[in-house]
C-alpha cells in the first residue's frame, strides 16, 4: 500500500508533503487519519506528523525535523546552536529557534520548543551537516556566541555558556568585530570579557580588545542580572560585574 510505504520512509512529514505526494485521494487522506486514530502517526500541530511505524515504532523524532517541520524558515539558535556546533555542555530538553511565523511554544514527546521572532539586524548564519546526513540551518559561532551574551538566560545561564564556549576553539576576528558594531554597550562589555580571557586561544588582538574597551565607556553593566540578587564581582577593565568570581568564571572558560 502505497501510504504504508511513505510511513515506512518519512519520519517527520508535513500535510503538504503528504498532499504532494498523494495528491488527488480523498481516500489517502483518510488513510492518513484512520493512521492516526490507530497510534500509527503521530500529530505534533496541525499540519504536522510524526510515523510510528516500521522502522520508526520505537523511534524519538529528530526536534531539529519537528522545528523545521512547524517553521520552514527556522534557523537554530542558543542552546540549540551550540548543541549543532557540537559544544553544548548540558543536555537539554528544549529546541530554540527563529522563524518569521507567529508560533507558540510547544511541546511534543517530552520535548520543549522554543521559537523566536528573527532579531534585528538579521542573523548571520550557515548550514550544518550532522551525522545523520541532514543539513540544518543554525547561527554562526560568532553570531551564537553574541546572542548567547546578549541573553546568558537563553543559553541555560552562566555556567553551562561559558563551558560552553570553552570547547569552541577558533572564532572568525574578523566577523565579530563586524558584528560588534551593532552591539549595546553592555554587550560589548560582555564580549570584551570573553575575548580577553580567550585571547591566546582565538587569537584576539589586542587592538580589536582596545577598542572595545574604549567603547564601553564608564559602565557599570552586568553580565547575567542588574536586579537583585545582583552580579556583584567587579571588573574593572569591561566595567562589568559578574555573577561568580572571575577566577571561577574564567575557569568555566578555559577547562
Amino acid at each position: 500500500m502505497a501510504i504504508q510505504e511513505f510511513l515506512d520512509t518519512h519520519h517527520v512529514f508535513t500535510l503538504a508533503q503528504f498532499t504532494q505526494e498523494f495528491p488527488t485521494g480523498v481516500t489517502d487522506r483518510n488513510l492518513l487519519a484512520r493512521a492516526t486514530q490507530s497510534g500509527n502517526v503521530d500529530i505534533v500541530r496541525r499540519g504536522v506528523y510524526v510515523s510510528k511505524v516500521g522502522q520508526y515504532a520505537h523511534a524519538q523524532a529528530d526536534p531539529f525535523d519537528v522545528a523545521l517541520a512547524i517553521a520552514d524558515d527556522a534557523i537554530f539558535c542558543y542552546m540549540s546552536a551550540l548543541q549543532l556546533h557540537g559544544v553544548l555542555h548540558n543536555l537539554v530538553n528544549l529546541t530554540q529557534f527563529y522563524t518569521a511565523h507567529r508560533i507558540p511554544p510547544f511541546s511534543y514527546a517530552r520535548l520543549n520548543y522554543r521559537p523566536y521572532r528573527y532579531p534585528k539586524p538579521t542573523p548571520d548564519t550557515q548550514s550544518i551537516l550532522t551525522f545523520s546526513g541532514y543539513q540544518y540551518p543554525v547561527t554562526t559561532k560568532e553570531q551564537t556566541l553574541i546572542d548567547c551574551l546578549v541573553h546568558p538566560g537563553l543559553a541555560g545561564g552562566p555556567e553551562n555558556l561559558l563551558r560552553s564556549l570553552s570547547s569552541f576553539t577558533y572564532l572568525d576576528r574578523n566577523r565579530l568585530e563586524t558584528q560588534s558594531q551593532n552591539l549595546s554597550r553592555n554587550t560589548c562589555a560582555k564580549l570584551g570579557w570573553v575575548l580577553e580571557a580567550k585571547q591566546e586561544e582565538w587569537l584576539v588582538s589586542a587592538t580589536f580588545l582596545e577598542h572595545l574597551s574604549k567603547f564601553v565607556g564608564g559602565g557599570p553593566y552586568y553580565f547575567y542580572s542588574s536586579r537583585p540578587p545582583k552580579d556583584d564581582h567587579w571588573v574593572n577593565r569591561w566595567r562589568l560585574y559578574l555573577p561568580y568570581s572571575e577566577q571561577e568564571m574564567i575557569e568555566w572558560l578555559n577547562q
